[in-house]
């Protein structure tokens, strides 16, 4: 999966204004009639759920919009460039390279159909009809249409994922995909059999969520060793992980801490996440007296909580671990709700709260209807100082609810 790719992006240049004047029978001294020329067109990154992989740009040519007509005589004006729409699949993020080599991030692209503009066209020239002053009346010079942005961009997809697998290369993170899911990740008896993420829709009940089946992860990964940050970073957009440990190894409880210290070297917030311990392999019988030798001296604690005894192949307590990384996610979400941007108070830089007055009409609501109407997105109530402004554009709109 090609997940990485930098093409430079292209805005078209203005049209040139036009120089000409009217010469027509009957008409005398008809004047200057040159029209402005036309704007030129934009590039538009546009995210799209219908793709999943930017294959169709790993080519790195330039993506270049149309430029404006130059204008014409009898003050016509050009026609504008059309604008040049770049689809990438939705999780992109859209880094601007500099000369120097650092990146800028421009936007991230995480929802359907979210757009952001990379590069303007450039303005259309003024014809010489727009310079006409009473003391020159008849110019012969126009202006020429400005030239259109020119940028290098690198965009990066990050796979959208609610839980993360993770764990050692052949820990069956692949086989409980399966079993959760009606994906089909490839399963051999070989490590490093996934390449490449893979995403199934795990059914619970009347809801789901999405999870992702990690590449396997090695003792250096955080410094690009093995598969290394080429896929860690798909993990940074997930809420929660769930760590497959295989139990038929010799020191599961070394290979959890091998992964966590991974996580942590790589940053991002990865070992803050909240994880699930998902004991695989029970069915086979060392991988379980291992388990029961671990309980008897205390040991298994030092694997955290919650874990479960699983077996991936034969699906044993497989919907008991579904069913509680569903309840560990929308804790999560919630979690995530708190620190809403509806939320009453914000807080600075250094802690201290900011109570900055607010403008405009929903400012007037607060003020009206402190205490007795709530945000619609978390049906928070307000107070009357509220400062925030709701980041969804549907509750905007739509600032207040009755209760």
């Amino acid at each position: 999966m090609i997940d990485i790719v930098e093409f430079e992006v292209v805005a078209g240049n203005g049209g040139d204004g036009a120089v000409s004047f009217r010469r027509e029978k009957f008409v005398p001294h008809g004047g200057p009639d040159g029209g402005d020329g036309g704007d030129g067109g934009d590039v538009i990154l546009i995210a799209d759920r219908q793709y999943s992989t930017l294959q169709q740009y790993h080519d790195g040519r330039p993506q270049a919009a149309a430029r404006g007509e130059p204008g014409s005589g009898n003050r016509s004006r050009g026609a504008s460039g059309s604008n040049l729409v770049v689809r990438v699949p939705k999780g992109s993020e859209i880094v601007e390279v500099l000369p120097d080599g650092e990146g800028v991030l421009i936007a991230d692209l995480a929802d359907d159909g979210a757009s952001t503009i990379v590069a303007r066209g450039g303005r259309g020239g003024r014809g010489n009809k727009r310079f006409t002053t009473p003391t020159r009346q008849a110019p012969r010079f126009a202006q020429g249409g400005v030239e259109g942005e020119r940028r290098q961009l690198r965009i990066e997809l990050k796979l959208l994922a609610d839980v993360g697998l993770i764990g050692l290369p052949n820990a069956g993170k692949s086989t409980l995909l399966r079993a959760w899911s009606a994906a089909q990740p490839k399963v051999a008896s070989y490590p490093f059999t996934t390449l490449e993420p893979e995403l199934g829709v795990v059914n619970v009940g009347y809801d789901n969520f999405v999870a992702a089946d990690m590449p396997g992860l090695i003792e250096g990964a955080s410094q690009g060793v093995g598969l290394g940050h080429e896929f860690l970073r798909h993990i940074e957009r997930t809420r929660v992980l769930v760590h497959v440990l295989d139990m038929s190894r010799d020191d599961p409880v070394a290979d959890r801490e091998l992964i966590d210290a991974e996580l942590a070297a790589f940053g991002h917030g990865l070992a803050e996440k909240p994880q699930l311990i998902a004991m695989n392999k029970v069915d086979v019988p060392d991988a379980r007296a291992h388990i029961e030798l671990l309980e008897e001296s205390d040991a298994i604690e030092e694997l955290g909580e919650p874990r479960f005894a699983v077996s991936a192949a034969t699906r044993e307590s497989t919907d008991d671990l579904a069913r509680r990384t569903l309840q560990v996610l929308r804790e999560a979400i919630d979690a995530e709700a708190g620190h809403h941007p509806c939320s009453t108070r914000r807080r600075g830089a250094r802690g201290s709260s900011s109570a900055a007055p607010m403008t405009g009409w929903w400012s007037k609501a607060v003020r009206r209807s402190a205490g007795r109407r709530r945000c619609r997105c978390t049906r928070k109530r307000h107070a009357r100082n509220c400062s925030s402004v709701c980041a969804v554009w549907a509750c905007r709109r739509r600032w207040f609810a009755k209760v």
